[in-house]
């Protein structure tokens, strides 16, 4: 397909159909079967997965909800114990996108595709190899607390992003509309992570000049001017619909604390968007359009991702009133996600938040785990901003529902690195055992249990001996047998 961007989607629930054939390749261990897991960033909801199964004759089929006409999503292929490949894929709704992959002797990779969007082998691995470098690459530590809120913009656009272009993307041949895409995800991704958060960068950049002490330095908070940057991006454009940071874009957008936007709770929502757009018209440049419509159906989302709150009869009915009579097909999202919301409240009722324990922290481990004494215990560290760790939750559902009943209890532990509001929303969509520690006594616990990242997982046995411990969902085949083996 000739040009220089993709088509333009449209904002529209359904679903796109995905085949997939691999010859000359099996699994490295006998009894492995290979894995495909497909992640499709929705510009509502955000980010998704689906994992299904190759058959004995390496291929499937597996229909893939969308939430936009036409989509990018990733394809990984993988076993328990290998990774196979990563690429892009083209989907669109009500039709089928047919990939076939072959492996010669040496293992090298050959990609054939059929379907919509059109793209090609290279586009397909290429660019996913951008996306890598790009996310990768780490900026060199600069004194951020030593420039005013516009020379942080100035520098960071003019310079890191610039940079970290030209890293991810001069060094692929890429055809002019993925460059384009890229481009755009780059764009939000950089805007989000970065630009959106001065105070914190100047205040880190601080304290790491100061070895750790922050003393009475506190950075500015940008006023509403500061963002005039996003006047350069066409907010409106449906291109960035492709995104994968467009939903995380849109997230961080509606609090930014220079804009002031309320949450929308039962407000009207065309009342709602009133005072949202006389808030940042000047900022980004426009009055009206997709931007606007989609921040409403992200502020909705807000409340049931990260509040975990079902919506009020009210808000259910200003949806039908503004998106419904309109827009139909964001507001039809919007209330089937209130739907699943309203169920994983009604399957997450053994929620408990804990308090911790009153004790030395070279006791506090040992203190958690004798509440449960007698019962198999998994101890699972995470944060809410941690991606894999989300993901982690989602996995382990069946996994939950599989050992409920029995005598196991699962227990959370994050400390202050994730923000209150957020960690209270999103353990109503995990359930069990919840513990908040202080930034001292996560960093303790890291240091005397030895684990570097996260998630990391620990099994305790019934009389609460350590068993176990991995960094890294391993997969839920291994959490049962580490949890099975300490079943009496």
């Amino acid at each position: 397909m000739a040009g220089n961007k993709l088509p333009n989607p449209v904002i529209k629930a359904g679903s796109a159909k995905l085949s997939c054939s691999i010859s000359k390749q099996k699994p490295s261990k006998d009894g492995e079967k290979l894995i495909a897991e497909i992640t499709v960033y929705n510009p509502i909801t955000g980010e998704c997965s689906y994992k299904t199964t190759l058959d004995k004759e390496n291929r499937f089929s597996i229909n893939v909800p969308l939430q936009s006409s036409k989509a990018i999503a990733i394809l990984n292929i993988s076993s328990e114990t290998m990774y196979y490949c990563i690429f892009a894929i083209g989907l669109e709704q009500e039709k089928e996108t047919q990939i076939n992959i072959s492996f010669d002797d040496k293992d090298k990779m050959k990609i054939s595709a059929k379907g919509e969007l059109d793209l090609s082998a290279n586009e397909m691995t290429k660019m996913c190899e951008a996306l890598n470098l790009f996310e990768m690459h780490h900026d060199s530590l600069v004194d951020f607390h030593k420039m005013t809120p516009k020379e942080f913009a100035d520098y960071n656009l003019n310079n890191n992003l610039k940079k970290r272009m030209s890293i991810a993307m001069d060094s692929i041949v890429l055809s002019e509309r993925i460059k384009n895409n890229l481009k755009n995800s780059f764009n939000l991704r950089f805007l989000k992570g970065r630009l959106f958060y001065y105070k914190e960068c100047a205040e880190e950049s601080f304290e790491r000049a100061n070895n750790g002490a922050l003393a009475d330095y506190k950075a500015v908070e940008p006023d509403k001017e500061y963002y005039s940057f996003l006047r350069k991006y066409n907010l409106n454009d449906p291109q960035y619909l492709y995104c994968y940071s467009y939903h995380d874009f849109m997230k961080a957008f509606l609090v930014i604390k220079a804009f002031n936007i309320p949450k929308i709770g039962n407000t009207p929502v065309e009342e709602w968007l009133k005072g949202v757009k006389n808030s940042v018209k000047n900022v980004v440049g426009f009055n009206s359009g997709m931007f606007y419509d989609m921040l409403a159906a992200n502020a909705y989302d807000q409340q049931m991702s990260y509040g975990t709150e079902a919506l009020t009869n009210k808000q259910l009915a200003n949806i039908r009133n503004y998106f419904i009579a309109n827009k139909k097909a964001i507001g039809d999202i919007i209330l089937k996600k209130n739907e699943e919301t309203a169920k994983t409240l009604e399957s997450n009722k053994d929620l408990k938040v804990n308090k911790t324990p009153v004790v030395a922290k070279e006791k506090l481990m040992e203190a958690i785990i004798a509440k449960y004494k007698g019962k198999v215990v998994m101890v699972d560290f995470w944060a809410t901003w941690c991606g894999p760790c989300m993901n982690a939750f989602k996995e382990m559902k069946p996994l939950k529902k599989e050992l409920k009943g029995k005598d196991v209890v699962f227990v959370y532990i994050t400390s202050a690195s994730s923000p209150k509001e957020s960690w209270e929303g999103q353990i109503k969509q995990i359930g069990g055992e919840h513990y908040y520690l202080t930034k001292d006594e996560m960093n303790y616990l890291r240091e005397n249990l030895d684990f570097g990242g996260i998630p990391t997982y620990l099994i305790y046995d019934t009389n609460g001996t350590l068993k176990n411990k991995v960094t890294g969902f391993p997969g839920n085949n291994s959490i049962l047998d580490m949890i099975s083996s300490e079943l009496p």
